[in-house]
């Protein structure tokens, strides 16, 4: 990569108000993060762990408490008018829910067609054959085009919403979960969608995701999210064949085998507990109260990042060790969670 991020989020934080008289949420703390042009970065982590909340402030769905986004080196918390709005259109965001994101009073034309006045082309007739060139991007008819959106099946929505984001030539797309909620039989194809448009367009994207093996086959980079903060970061192959994060290793170890006798024998280690409030979330690392490798010193301070190899790094105090295979972070949850407990107060 000899070209500078296209995006690049610093130390971001996004908190909302808690129910609770003078709490608040700590939903993104310290974050940052960088997108190439042309590549498929990961953002992987539990529900709940600030994910979608990342990526909605990114563009500007969430306000930031501190923190920034740049685009092309253009911080656009400076931006306002015609800038904002040109930054607006780079930045693209795919739902998660195809059934949601799309009105269903609109036709798949006109839901397309809304986008690309909004991108400034009066021409009808132009509107029209862009939006031919669209729905054939996204491998749809354009006979669909007159169809009302809630005639579609899940897949055929998250093309359309997929090619409404296109309409505007955006230069990140940030995609939240796109394919989790279609059926097993239609993600596979929209995946190899995103990947082609990636390739065929260039456009950066941060694929957002629980389904790590997904990622694994898209992403050329990964980050690991918990509770808020990134724990691990690297480029996809190494980081799945040296996960070096406690969190990253049972994340791995969830994931099940394709071979039923071998699903059946191996042995999955347990995450102990309960993730912490994001309204009161623990000293030092917060991972800790869930970890069998968590000592004295976790709980003191909040551990850096260390570097592990070219590109790869995880905030852990056992990185290291992790890295080169001489700790296993998967012991007994028994006789971790003797440990965990002393240290949880």
């Amino acid at each position: 990569m000899t070209h500078g991020p296209v995006l690049k989020v610093e130390n971001l934080q996004t908190r909302f108000k808690s129910v609770q008289r003078g709490k608040f949420v700590h939903a993104v703390d310290d974050v940052s993060i960088e997108l190439y042009p042309g590549e498929i970065v990961g953002l992987v982590g539990e529900s709940g762990c600030g994910k979608s909340t990342l990526g909605r402030t990114i563009v500007g769905l969430e306000k930031a408490t501190a923190g920034r986004v740049l685009l092309d080196g253009v911080d656009l918390s400076t931006l306002s008018g015609p800038a904002l709005r040109d930054s607006r259109r780079a930045l693209q965001y795919v739902f998660q829910d195809p059934y949601s994101s799309l009105n269903d009073r609109q036709t798949v034309g006109e839901a397309i067609d809304e986008a690309l006045q909004i991108d400034g082309l009066k021409s009808r007739a132009d509107r029209d054959r862009r939006t031919k060139e669209l729905l054939d991007q996204v491998g749809l008819a354009d006979a669909v085009k007159d169809r009302h959106t809630r005639e579609l099946s899940g897949g055929q929505r998250q093309r359309v919403a997929i090619a409404r984001s296109l309409a505007v030539n955006p230069r990140v797309l940030i995609c939240d979960e796109p394919v989790s909620a279609l059926d097993l039989s239609i993600r596979a194809q929209v995946m190899n969608l995103f990947l082609r448009l990636q390739k065929d367009l260039g456009v950066a994207c941060l694929f957002i995701a629980h389904d790590l093996e997904l990622v694994r086959q898209a992403a050329t980079r990964v980050y690991v999210m918990y509770l808020g903060k990134i724990v691990e970061h690297g480029p996809s192959q190494e980081l799945y064949d040296h996960p070096s994060h406690p969190y990253s290793q049972m994340l791995l170890a969830s994931v099940p085998e394709a071979d039923p006798i071998a699903e059946r024998q191996r042995k999955v280690p347990l995450m102990v507990g309960e993730v912490p409030s994001p309204t009161n979330p623990p000293s030092g690392c917060r991972f800790r109260t869930r970890c069998p490798m968590a000592v004295e010193d976790c709980k003191q301070q909040v551990p850096p990042a260390l570097k592990l190899s070219p590109g790869h790094d995880a905030a852990c105090v056992f990185a290291k060790d992790l890295h080169r295979g001489k700790r296993s972070a998967l012991l007994e949850a028994e006789a971790a969670a003797t440990r965990i407990d002393a240290l949880a107060s």
